[in-house]
């Protein structure tokens, strides 16, 4: 008797086991949700020089050597604005100019170093 319950009961088990399915995973496809669709009508775009095409005419080239921005300073000119500077702080040291004199040209030498200094340009697209 117990061997027939046994055998039922393992029958039972097997066939309850071959009937078993395992759940579809949860990223099926069939699971996911849709994208929306999103209607795009059309945009300002920004009129910048840069947004803008350029068309001049050639190839666009990178072989050109650089250039400075402006005129660079040559060995007299340095040498003159040395010497320039150095009678500048010895007469403020000596009182021979007033104070407010030396900040008047150390603010012009500072103003002309100022514009002396390169032109950050956008970079060039073509």
């Amino acid at each position: 008797m117990r061997i027939a319950v046994l055998s039922l009961s393992g029958t039972l088990f097997v066939t309850a086991l071959a009937a078993c399915k395992a759940p579809e995973p949860i990223v099926a496809p069939a699971h996911m949700r849709r994208p929306t669709a999103e209607i795009v009508g059309p945009r300002p775009v920004s009129d910048t020089a840069v947004s803008q095409k350029r068309d001049t005419g050639t190839y666009p080239t990178f072989s050109q050597p650089l250039t400075a921005a402006g005129t660079q300073m040559g060995e007299d000119e340095a040498s003159t604005m040395e010497s320039s500077l150095s009678r500048l702080g010895a007469a403020r040291r000596n009182g021979q100019i007033s104070e407010a004199e030396y900040k008047r040209r150390v603010a012009e030498l500072r103003a002309l170093a100022e514009n002396q200094k390169p032109v950050a340009t956008p970079a060039a697209s073509q």
